[in-house]
């Protein structure tokens, strides 16, 4: 099932009609964990990984490392999560689209 979308939001998420800002998102404490997780869900190496959000290898070490992906890195990521099943809730946590659809 894919998340709801915006007429014309060029694939931006939608909760209650509104469009979410992927620059806004607080992500989870255990990020790294979650980065390597959803890698593995993937079934790619980190470099065929990194090709398919379109980051340099060595962003994609940073992230590793515990920098946040931002931006555009961000996006693409958002966007990979939305294809893969249980992809968003790994990487944003439940929490977070939980709070959304409370407000």
């Amino acid at each position: 099932m894919s998340s709801p979308r915006l007429p014309g939001d060029a694939g931006g998420l939608a909760v209650r009609g509104r469009l979410v800002p992927y620059e806004t998102a607080d992500l989870p404490d255990d990020f790294v964990q979650r980065l390597h997780l959803f890698k593995e869900l993937t079934g790619l190496t980190w470099n065929a990984f990194s090709d398919l959000l379109g980051v340099d290898p060595k962003q994609m070490l940073r992230w590793r490392d515990g920098t946040e992906p931002c931006g555009g890195a961000y996006r693409s990521l958002v966007r990979v999560a939305r294809w893969v099943p249980g992809g968003l809730d790994l990487i944003v946590g439940e929490d977070f689209l939980a709070s959304l659809l409370e407000e």
